[in-house]
């Protein structure tokens, strides 16, 4: 039974765990059909946003707007720039030796003779790099151009507006693999320049051949493990890590920058210089919205600037020889079922509701602070939307569960424990029917059927006149009456007391047990017993007794016990001229006697009569020991022997 008990509690666990497992597949059921997308770019976003104190302006890389005493035009209808004055901006600029210049200036904004004002300059740096379009806005680069020198500043936008991918290569309306603007300046400026001792290169990938790799780093591929459907993913595309500060990079306008030496070798001197016209369009959203439309009053960004945080993100991992970021299928699903088996272990066994749900919110708060510093330090992103909707939802059921099965556990116990007190009151109650029924029964057995039993014997007898026979008859409905008015008194009377019918008298329980003895003995020889006509010689003698074992009920039984015994002399002891009657000491026992010398002729009704049967239950209730038997020479011998102590 116990066994079937285990198995069935253990079968009732597996199946409330199947609730919160069922919750979990769903949930990768709806991130496997892209439900959770929106809000897991939405978490990766927050993520960026909260860089901002994290995170020092990058001094490697420096943006140079050409303003309007280069350019010409206005914010409204755009820039445009004389190749002339383009060539002389950039010959000042390379003349303070940095590391990579970018120019992220279109073709068509380029105005009078390129091939032979700004063509040489090209050719004479390798390390200035301009732009060309291929996909949304395809732009012929300055041609004449090396392969390497022209990279395409293309921007892909995600379906809510947002910039979070960076396409690093692609091919072009002819079908030829152009690299990104990004990748031609990380290129250009690692040629610049040794990395522990080596030239980084760029290389096909180790673990992905499809994706590009600079030395050890190799840059993540976006994939439809990281959310997006298979039709929004082309070519070599990777998510954009931006810098957290509100303003990340160095901006300063050419005028400034060319006309302090000092802020040239500041500035430019080793480093990433993009270069771009004054008033480009800010028209791009990224995660940094929120906190720039706070600190900054601004919204969006220009395509400049996003080209900046691609380069930068590029070039700090390959010196840190720190990932991109990157993801995997096995690591997320992993992530989701570890925090949703806490979740569920944790909310199923909560103490209360309130413990439950601060637990629930540790573990929240956990798991956004475990992805989030994943994501910081090695470029791991998760799932975390997904994970919480798992999370929460099997957190807020199992705390429902929980604190249901306590309630109906609670339910349980005070019912059981009403069924205790009413079987309680029950079991007292017929404990106390039925000592009163024994309490009536030895009243009556010891008082009129034993005044009945005398009566009888003298009229068999015929030793006995009317007279005695009617005086006897009234001692018999004395008694008879005095029990039940004793049965009515006792109803109302709570106290602890023995009734002596035959002595129409009540003895308090309360009062020490050799003086209940002795009340006892005194009631009982009163009495015109057969067996107590003759006595010559008795011995009585009760010495004091204190015992832990002396509850009122067993002092009762050893009344009564004590009352049978020498109602059984008075009864049966015919010409008894000797009694005994003792209670002593014996050690750590206690020892009562009673014997007589009568005819013994009624022997065998006493082994078998009622003080036999009180005999027996004394001997059972104390643990003692009693002994019945003839005594010598004659008459009969009964004696009970109990521990005074447990």
């Amino acid at each position: 039974m116990e066994e079937q008990s285990r198995w069935k509690a253990l079968l009732e666990k597996l199946k409330t765990g199947l609730w919160g497992f069922g919750i979990v597949a769903s949930v990768i059921s709806a991130r496997s059909l892209g439900v959770f997308h929106i809000l897991e770019l939405m978490a990766l976003d927050r993520s960026f946003a909260t860089q901002l104190s994290f995170e020092a302006i990058a001094k490697s890389i420096t943006i140079v707007e050409i303003g309007s005493v280069y350019a010409e035009g206005s914010e409204d209808q755009g820039y445009t720039i004389n190749a002339t004055a383009l060539a002389e901006v950039l010959n000042d600029i390379l003349s303070s030796e940095p590391a990579v210049v970018g120019a992220d200036i279109l073709s068509y904004r380029i105005t009078g003779e390129i091939q032979s004002e700004l063509v040489p300059v090209f050719e004479k740096h390798p390390n200035l790099i301009t732009v060309e379009g291929i996909i949304s806005n395809p732009t012929e680069p300055i041609q004449g151009l090396s392969e390497e020198q022209v990279g395409f500043n293309d921007l892909v936008i995600d379906r809510d507006g947002t910039v979070r991918r960076a396409l690093l290569g692609a091919y072009d309306t002819a079908n030829q693999y152009q690299n990104s603007f990004a990748i031609q300046v990380v290129q250009s400026y690692f040629k610049s320049k040794e990395f522990e001792g080596n030239f980084v290169e760029l290389d096909n990938g180790i673990k992905d051949p499809d994706t590009m790799r600079f030395g050890e780093v190799e840059i993540p591929r976006v994939s439809t493990e990281y959310g997006y459907a298979s039709g929004d993913i082309f070519d070599i595309q990777t998510l954009i890590d931006y810098r957290g500060q509100v303003k990340p990079f160095e901006v300063t306008s050419a005028t400034d920058l060319l006309a302090s030496q000092e802020k040239q070798n500041e500035l430019v001197k080793d480093k990433v210089v993009i270069v771009s016209l004054v008033g480009a369009p800010q028209e791009y959203k990224t995660p940094l919205v929120i906190f720039n439309r706070v600190l900054a009053n601004s919204q969006l960004v220009s395509g400049v600037e996003i080209q900046a945080h691609v380069i930068s993100q590029v070039i700090k991992a390959i010196e840190a020889k720190k990932s991109l970021i990157w993801t995997s299928s096995s690591i997320q699903y992993f992530f989701l079922i570890f925090f949703s088996v806490i979740s569920i272990a944790v909310s199923r066994f909560s103490k209360d509701t309130i413990s439950g749900f601060i637990r629930l919110s540790i573990i929240t708060l956990s798991s956004i602070l475990l992805s989030y510093i994943l994501l910081l330090q090695m470029g791991l992103w998760l799932p975390l939307a997904a994970t919480l909707a798992s999370v929460v939802a099997n957190g807020l059921i199992y705390i429902n569960y929980a604190q249901n099965e306590r309630r109906w556990t609670k339910l349980v116990e005070q019912r059981d424990l009403a069924l205790d007190k009413e079987r309680h009151i029950s079991e007292k109650l017929a404990f106390e029917r039925q000592k009163t029924i024994e309490n009536v029964f030895d009243s009556i057995h010891n008082g009129p059927l034993q005044t009945l039993a005398n009566l009888l014997r003298l009229t068999r007898d015929e030793t006995i006149e009317i007279p005695e026979v009617c005086l006897g008859l009234e001692d018999l409905n004395r008694e008879i009456r005095y029990i039940g008015d004793s049965i009515k008194q006792d109803a109302t009377d709570k106290k602890d007391r023995l009734d002596v019918s035959y002595a129409g008298t009540k003895f308090d329980l309360d009062i020490p047990l050799q003086e209940l003895f002795q009340e006892i003995y005194d009631a009982m020889l009163s009495r015109p017993l057969l067996g107590f006509s003759n006595l010559k010689f008795t011995i009585i003698s009760f010495e004091p007794l204190e015992s832990e074992i002396l509850n009122v009920e067993v002092k009762r039984k050893l009344c009564r016990f004590l009352e049978e015994a020498l109602g059984n002399v008075g009864k049966h002891a015919a010409g008894a001229t000797r009694l005994v009657v003792t209670g002593k000491n014996k050690e750590d026992r206690y020892e009562i006697t009673v014997a007589d010398n009568g005819s013994g002729t009624h022997t065998h009704k006493v082994e078998a009569g009622e003080g036999t049967r009180i005999g027996k239950e004394i001997e059972k209730l104390t643990r003692g020991n009693f002994v019945r038997r003839p005594n010598k020479p004659k008459g009969f011998f009964c004696q009970l022997t109990f521990p005074i102590s447990v």
